[in-house]
């Protein structure tokens, strides 16, 4: 799912130490782990039963195939509305996060902030058949671009494959009453949220390919792949094919 708009120039150099996931606070535990991620701000702290439930949701949607098809039902319960008032929130919070980094990218923040940067990702997710409007899409689309970063693939080879990691992960998410049962505001600020985590990761990685320090890449991509392993999910174990994201 490889990201070619203009964001790849937007001012990165200043964030070559940034390594990224569980980037700004949120009030649960284990904030590397990509499933204490998926229950965030606006929301509860799960307990620690919800938590195993997710993972064990989250590993056993990467265990087998894609289904053919998924039930509107568990679309639904996965879908929310765009509230204004969260967006501008959440700009801020990102904006925040990249200003205590230590970096100086402003045309970065100003992307964020006009909108545009949330615009591509919408863009980009659309064009392989997702939404930007339902969780489950956005964390499927987040997975797919940690996977790329922590393996140095391009997704989009495989767009059959971009397809079927919603449908994997639609049913069993949307099965796990935390996440399920987030209002529309929660569900809408994860998504957001994964998305600038997502796509700053992606950008900064495009950045290092682009360039000579192969450490700090690698130290990205060991980075990325370690807070996925934190859910029990080693991403380079998987490939990307027809069935989505499957053990090698």
């Amino acid at each position: 799912m490889s990201n070619d708009t203009p964001l790849a120039g937007a001012g990165l150099s200043g964030f070559l130490g940034l390594l990224l996931l569980a980037a700004w606070p949120m009030p649960v535990t284990a904030a590397s782990s990509p499933a204490a991620t998926l229950l965030l701000a606006g929301a509860p702290a799960p307990g620690a039963a919800a938590q195993r439930e997710l993972e064990a949701a989250l590993r056993s949607a990467l265990s087998r195939p894609a289904p053919a098809g998924v039930a509107p039902s568990a679309v639904a319960a996965l879908d929310f509305q765009r509230d204004p008032a969260v967006t501008a929130r959440e700009q801020e919070r990102a904006i925040a996060h990249l200003q205590r980094s230590g970096g100086h990218a402003e045309a970065l923040e100003a992307r964020i902030r006009s909108g545009a940067m949330l615009d591509e990702f919408d863009a980009l997710l659309r064009r392989y058949g997702y939404s930007p409007t339902n969780l489950g899409d956005v964390l499927a689309a987040y997975l797919v671009l940690s996977w790329e970063v922590a393996n140095g693939r391009d997704a989009t080879a495989q767009p059959d494959g971009l397809r079927a990691v919603r449908r994997q992960l639609a049913g069993p998410l949307a099965g796990v009453d935390a996440v399920a049962g987030l209002d529309g505001a929660a569900k809408q600020a994860q998504a957001e949220r994964s998305a600038y985590l997502a796509l700053l990761a992606t950008m900064l990685a495009r950045e290092l390919e682009g360039g000579k320090d192969r450490a700090r890449l690698e130290a990205l991509r060991d980075s990325v792949r370690r807070s996925v392993l934190g859910s029990g999910i080693d991403l380079r174990t998987l490939e990307l094919g027809p069935a989505g994201l499957v053990a090698r």
